[in-house]
């Protein structure tokens, strides 16, 4: 009973209307914080980053919320300073403890800056394959083609070698075939040629090229090149690996092409 008329006491009518200003700034600063956040990603996402757009609405959104937060302690009564003051000892601990957390956020300032990739691009890091769905502060979240979702932190980002395949809107793909050496090569290489010529996939600029790459002791190894667009690098590679099986087979056996 004692403790209930302590609390009572205390809420007083000075003190409620402390406590009402903070729970009226905390739901403004909410309020606030979400549209300005949705704001800025629909003003950068029309420029047509989404990677951007997604970092931006994050930033603006805890920004306005931790200024919120201040106010609402201040009308509290709590002075800022005197309690970060007190703090320091405790953040220097912490800090010890968040290197990690700490080194992922800056490294995700960097991506911020550097942009080496965006939402929707497939990029290849410490063996992961995959969509990139989302970057935030701390981590990267990408979907790889089996459908497995992975997290990769911003600091492996950074630090390690990075491949990003859809970054440009071409791509050529390197097939190796080996060729008997008593097969004719330049029969071969007209016969690739033509298939890359028939394929609708196959691009005729950059023209597609076949040359020997190597020889070994029992055949040799042709390299055929072949550009296409990003988005139908696997559809070619399925269709003209099927259409040079099928076509090579009278020519290994010694028939001309025809």
């Amino acid at each position: 009973m004692d403790l209930w008329n302590q609390l009572v006491r205390s809420l007083t009518t000075d003190r409620a209307a402390d406590i009402a200003r903070a729970g009226v700034i905390l739901l403004i600063t909410l309020v606030v914080a979400r549209f300005a956040g949705r704001g800025a990603r629909r003003l950068i996402a029309l420029r047509g980053d989404m990677h951007r757009a997604l970092l931006a609405k994050r930033l603006i959104g805890w920004g306005i919320f931790l200024l919120g937060l201040a106010a609402a302690l201040e009308e509290l009564g709590f002075k800022l300073h005197v309690v970060l003051g007190a703090a320091g000892l405790a953040t220097v601990a912490v800090g010890f403890a968040a290197q990690t957390t700490l080194s992922n956020m800056v490294s995700g300032f960097f991506l911020f800056g550097e942009r080496p990739f965006s939402l929707g691009d497939c990029i290849e890091i410490d063996g992961a394959l995959g969509e990139v769905l989302s970057v935030d502060l701390l981590s990267t979240q990408i979907r790889t083609f089996d459908n497995r979702f992975v997290r990769i932190p911003n600091e492996l980002l950074i630090k390690s070698k990075l491949v990003n395949h859809t970054r440009f809107p071409l791509r050529r793909l390197d097939l190796t075939i080996p060729i008997g050496h008593h097969e004719h090569f330049q029969d071969v290489r007209a016969l690739l040629l033509d298939i890359a010529d028939k394929n609708p996939l196959c691009l005729a600029e950059p023209p597609p090229k076949a040359f020997i790459t190597a020889f070994g002791e029992t055949n040799a190894l042709v390299q055929l090149w072949l550009w296409t667009r990003t988005e139908n690098l696997q559809d070619l590679r399925a269709s003209v690996t099927e259409d040079i099986h099928r076509a090579l087979d009278p020519v290994k056996r010694g028939t001309p092409p025809t």
